[in-house]
């Protein structure tokens, strides 16, 4: 039964909306592509940090493993991390400690090894054109961790 005031709607009017319909989940979809790429832009580049951060800190052990506290006659050290890709870490050395070891009774003084620290700098870390964070810090690797 129909009454007066119901009005009826004509199929055109109805294609309308539906095209408007359309267009408002279109647009909804490409905005949540656009976010999912960005997450992906943003994930990329920390996987790219963390690898750099990954193969100087695996140079830096090299480093300290095969030269130990030779590294304290010079005051940096060239890191090639690959052919086109190398940095520069300071060295820190402490001074020698003497420890004196008593055993059955009798005193002997022995000198402690020295403490060798590696530091690679914030800015290093970056890959050419990157920027450091506000928050970044130094990488320091030392022999007393």
């Amino acid at each position: 039964m129909s009454t007066c005031c119901e009005l009826r709607r004509s199929p055109r009017r109805q294609r309308g909306e539906m095209l408007l319909e359309a267009l408002v989940g279109v647009l909804i979809t490409s905005l949540i592509a656009a976010g999912l790429v960005h997450v992906q832009a943003r994930l990329m580049d920390t996987q790219r940090a963390t690898k750099v951060e990954r193969l100087v800190v695996g140079q830096l052990r090299e480093q300290l493993q095969s030269r130990g506290t030779a590294l304290c006659d010079s005051g940096t050290v060239d890191l090639t991390l690959s052919a086109e890709l190398s940095r520069n870490a300071s060295v820190q050395c402490g001074a020698v400690q003497t420890l004196s070891v008593g055993l059955g009774g009798t005193a002997i003084d022995v000198d402690a090894p020295r403490q060798v620290g590696l530091t690679v700098s914030a800015a290093d870390l970056e890959l050419d054109g990157d920027t450091a964070g506000a928050g970044a810090v130094d990488l320091l690797l030392s022999s007393h961790q």
